[in-house]
């Protein structure tokens, strides 16, 4: 088992990270062009002069999400860009035909990676390794029962909404279990060939990454903006290779934080504000 595919092989790796980027706010369909008002964006992106451009989902929405990746692909011409998918990308649309339709536009183009349905680790350089999943929330922490906080989600995507209130509970904790087994079984490949690993994912693997206005998320809002099965698979693989580090990149909160769970496995959450994408991070991987 392992990384056969070699994607780039390098003495330095550089890595520019982006996370809830909602492009839908920014490129208008109607005349297929990007919007002046946020080229410096594109331009920041450019200027990080990176070998790999990491998408942490909420690119867009379900109708136009096709779209808007040609629209990346083609505004970041000859970057390998590897991405998940976030919620909003499902809204006014299923979870299963989305997931189905980007796969399908992905095949024949070589520069978008979406990692949900990979198979194995990707090689990103001789030492680093990435593997990533959507993810989900998957309603195990907090009180999912009494929460009323009130959730996009289970109105606009289609399997949400049809679960209902009394479905819901069993289809979060399947979705988060979806994920946490992709990732336990690729991570647990992955660390057997790389000395370094990014983990790139949606929904923050840990309550104390899931932040809103600085402070972790209360037990109503918990339920829907953490995955306690995506964390534990995490740890499960890694307390077992302290001499390997990983590195875990999620948003879906918008609010910034960090949390070491182990030494060897660090956590970022990105911010992110509708209509303002950014940078989140550029990362610097060396092979010596």
């Amino acid at each position: 088992m392992g990384a056969q595919r070699q994607d780039m092989a390098s003495s330095t790796c550089r890595v520019t990270w982006l996370t809830d980027i909602h492009l839908n706010f920014l490129w208008d369909r109607k005349i297929a062009a990007f919007d002046p008002e946020h080229h410096d964006f594109i331009e920041e992106v450019l200027a990080a002069d990176s070998d790999v451009i990491l998408v942490g989902g909420d690119i867009a929405e379900a109708p136009d999400l096709i779209w808007h990746l040609q629209q990346l692909e083609a505004a970041l011409p000859g970057k390998r860009i590897y991405f998940v998918l976030g919620n909003h990308d499902f809204y006014r649309g299923s979870i299963q035909r989305v997931r189905g339709e980007v796969t399908e536009f992905c095949r024949s183009r070589p520069n978008l990676v979406y990692l949900t349905v990979a198979d194995q680790p990707l090689r990103l350089s001789n030492r680093l390794g990435i593997v990533g999943h959507d993810g989900w929330a998957d309603g195990r922490f907090g009180e999912l029962e009494w929460s009323r906080a009130r959730i996009s989600d289970y109105a606009y995507i289609d399997e949400l909404r049809a679960a209902g209130e009394d479905g819901r509970r069993q289809l979060l904790n399947a979705l988060g279990d979806e994920a946490a087994a992709h990732l336990r079984r690729l991570l647990s490949q992955a660390v057997e060939c790389f000395q370094e690993i990014v983990l790139l994912t949606h929904v923050p693997p840990w309550l104390e990454v899931a932040c809103h206005a600085g402070k972790v998320c209360d037990y109503e809002y918990a339920p829907h903006f953490a995955s306690k099965a995506v964390g534990e698979a995490i740890v499960a693989v890694m307390k077992q290779v302290p001499q390997c580090q990983l590195t875990v990149l999620c948003g879906h909160t918008h609010s910034p934080a960090e949390h070491r769970p182990l030494p060897n496995v660090l956590c970022l959450a990105g911010q992110a504000e509708y209509g303002v994408p950014r940078v989140q991070r550029v990362f610097e991987f060396r092979d010596s």
